[in-house]
C-alpha cells in the first residue's frame, strides 16, 4: 500500500489547524483601560468636591484672646512662672478643650488650667498658663534662655477640631 504524501500532509494540517490561543495570552482592550482611568478620575474628583463642600459648610469659629501674645518670665531658682489670660468664642461652641504645645518640651513644659470648659461664648473664660523647667534641664543647667515659645489651642466641639486664633506664649528664663 502506497501512501500519498498529500494525504499525509492533509492529516497533519488538520491537527495543527485545531490549535487555539488561550484567553490569558490575549492583550487587553485599550478602551477598557481608558474607561477604568476615567471612572477612577470621577471618583477622585467626587471625593475632593465632597470634602471641599463639607469644609465650606462648617462654620468658622473664632477665638479672641485678651492678651496676645502672652509673656511669662521667671528665674532658674523659681523654676516656673505663670500668667493669666482669657478667651471668648464667636459663635458659641461647646464643649471646648485646650491643648498646649511647647517649642522645646525636653527643656520647658507648659500647662494650662483649667484645660476644658463646658462651653465657650461671649463670656470670657479665664485660664492660667504655667511654664516650668524640666528636672533634667535644671540639673544640666540648660534651662536659662529667652527663645522658648508655646502654643495654646482651643479645640471643640470635637477634640480634633481646633478653632482659629491660637495663643502664642513667649517664655524667658533668667539665671538670677
Amino acid at each position: 500500500m502506497i501512501t500519498d504524501w498529500r494525504e499525509t500532509l492533509k492529516c497533519r494540517t488538520e491537527v495543527v489547524g485545531s490549535f487555539k490561543m488561550g484567553s490569558s495570552a490575549r492583550l487587553r482592550s485599550p478602551g477598557k483601560v481608558v474607561i477604568g482611568i476615567v471612572l477612577l478620575a470621577f471618583v477622585v474628583v467626587g471625593l475632593g468636591v465632597g470634602y471641599y463642600f463639607a469644609a465650606a459648610s462648617t462654620p468658622s469659629f473664632q477665638v479672641m484672646w485678651s492678651v496676645r501674645p502672652l509673656n511669662i518670665r521667671f528665674t532658674v531658682t523659681q523654676a516656673s512662672g505663670s500668667a493669666q489670660d482669657s478667651f471668648t468664642c464667636n459663635p458659641s461652641v461647646s464643649p471646648v478643650t485646650l491643648r498646649v504645645f511647647s517649642s522645646q518640651p525636653d527643656t520647658i513644659t507648659v500647662t494650662v488650667s483649667p484645660s476644658s470648659f463646658p462651653s465657650c461664648g461671649s463670656t470670657p473664660d479665664n485660664v492660667t498658663v504655667t511654664a516650668s523647667c524640666t528636672p533634667t534641664a535644671l540639673a544640666n543647667g540648660t534651662c536659662p534662655g529667652d527663645t522658648y515659645t508655646a502654643t495654646v489651642q482651643v479645640c471643640g466641639p470635637a477634640p480634633y477640631t481646633c478653632l482659629k486664633q491660637f495663643l502664642t506664649v513667649n517664655i524667658a528664663v533668667q539665671n538670677k
